[in-house]
C-alpha cells in the first residue's frame, strides 16, 4: 500500500521538482509528468495501452474544458483593460473609500471570490491585481491581498468545477466507488454536494476572518520596517469581520441548499449587497491609510 502510494505521489512529485526546483516551463514539466504516470500505470498497476490511451484522451478533453474557462477569464481581462474599465472601476471603489484597507475589502475579498467563483484558475490574481495596482498598491501587496482574499472561495471555484471534476467525475468513472455510495442510499451527484457543504461549513468556520487576515498582512509588511504594526489593521477590524460574515452566511447556505456552483457566487454578490451600504453607514475607518 506505501508503495502504491508513493507511487502514484511520483508525478506530483515531479512536478514539484522541475517546476518548482529546477523553474521548468510547465510546457516542459507537465508532458514529462504525464510520461512518468502513463509509465506508472502501465508498470504498478498493468493498466492496458488502450486504457492508458482512453485516460489521456479524457485528461485532454477535462484540460480543454479548464482552458477555456481560463480563456474566458482572460477575454474579460483584457477587454476590462482595452475597453478603459479598469479605470471606471477603480473611480467606483474610490468614490467609496480611499483607504487601502477598506479597498482590500472590497476588491481583494468580495470582488476576488466571485471572479473565483466564475473562472477560477488563478483568475482573482491576474484581474484583482492589476485594480489593486493601479490604486497605488505596490505590485506584491497587490498579489498577496488578491490571493490570500479569494482562499475561501476557491472549493467552489469555476462554478463548482473542483467539485465536479475533483470529486463527482472521477467518483462516477469507478464502479465500486459508485455501488459503496449507492449503498448507501445516495447517488454519486447526490453525495458530491453533501461533498461541498461539509466543505463550505469548515470553510466558513475560519474563511470569515479571511479580510483581516489580508488586511494585516499588507498593512504589516508593507508599511516602512521602523513603522510596522498591525494597529492599523485592527482598528478596521469591524469592517473586515462584517464583511467575512456577510460572505460567509449566504456561502453557506448556498452549499447546503443549492449545489456546489453557486457557494462562492452568491456568498460574494449577496455579501458586497449588504457590505457597500453598511461601509457607508457606519463601519468606515475613522483614520484612513493611502
Amino acid at each position: 500500500m506505501v508503495v502504491e502510494t508513493l507511487a502514484a505521489a511520483l508525478p506530483l512529485v515531479v512536478v514539484a521538482i522541475l517546476i518548482v526546483g529546477l523553474l521548468w516551463p510547465a510546457t516542459y514539466a507537465m508532458p514529462i509528468a504525464w510520461g512518468v504516470a502513463l509509465g506508472i500505470g502501465y508498470v504498478m498497476w498493468n493498466n492496458p495501452p488502450e486504457y492508458l490511451a482512453a485516460a489521456s484522451i479524457v485528461g485532454v478533453m477535462t484540460a480543454l474544458e479548464i482552458l477555456w474557462i481560463v480563456f474566458g477569464a482572460l477575454v474579460l481581462l483584457y477587454t476590462l483593460m482595452q475597453a478603459g474599465a479598469f479605470d471606471r472601476i477603480n473611480e467606483g471603489f474610490t468614490a467609496i473609500s480611499d483607504d487601502r484597507r477598506v479597498q482590500i475589502v472590497l476588491l481583494g475579498f468580495l470582488l476576488a471570490t466571485f471572479i473565483e467563483g466564475a473562472a477560477g484558475f488563478g483568475t482573482p490574481a491576474a484581474v484583482v491585481a492589476p485594480l489593486l495596482l493601479a490604486l497605488g498598491f505596490p505590485a506584491l501587496a497587490a498579489v498577496l491581498a488578491a490571493l490570500i482574499g479569494h482562499i475561501i472561495a476557491v472549493t467552489y471555484g469555476a462554478v463548482g468545477t473542483p467539485i465536479i471534476v475533483g470529486i463527482q467525475d472521477p467518483l462516477e468513472s469507478v464502479a465500486f466507488t459508485q455501488e459503496a455510495i449507492q449503498a448507501e442510499g445516495m447517488t454519486v451527484a447526490e453525495y458530491s454536494v453533501e461533498v461541498a457543504a461539509w466543505a463550505a461549513t469548515y470553510h466558513a468556520l475560519v474563511g470569515f476572518v479571511m479580510p483581516l487576515f489580508a488586511v494585516g498582512m499588507v498593512v504589516y509588511f508593507f508599511s516602512p520596517k521602523d513603522e510596522r504594526s498591525l494597529e492599523p489593521a485592527l482598528e478596521v477590524w469591524p469592517l473586515c469581520l462584517f464583511a467575512g460574515i456577510a460572505f460567509a452566511v449566504p456561502y453557506w447556505l448556498s452549499a447546503w441548499f443549492l449545489t456546489a456552483e453557486f457557494p462562492a457566487l452568491i456568498g460574494s454578490m449577496v455579501g458586497t449587497a449588504i457590505v457597500i451600504p453598511a461601509l457607508k453607514a457606519c463601519l468606515l475607518p475613522i483614520t484612513h491609510l493611502y
